[in-house]
């Protein structure tokens, strides 16, 4: 399932916990990323840039929460 993206404020959402979070941000670009789970704690997963436009971040365990594309 792929995180749902906010055209223009590079915050992606995932609702949903999943141990893996694919996001289409479709920045064209290779943003830095930051993560932060439900409660607003900065959370760290191994990022993967598939293109400039797709990067996958792989959890420990499923979370929910917001990444943050700069």
């Amino acid at each position: 399932e792929i995180a749902s993206c906010l055209v223009g404020s590079e915050m992606c959402i995932r609702d949903s916990p999943l141990s893996t979070w694919v996001i289409d941000h479709n920045l064209g670009r290779f943003p830095s990323v930051s993560a932060v789970d439900s409660a607003g704690s900065i959370i760290n997963g191994a990022i993967t840039y598939n293109s400039s436009n797709q990067i996958t971040i792989v959890f420990t365990s499923a979370t929910s929460g917001k990444a943050y594309l700069n």
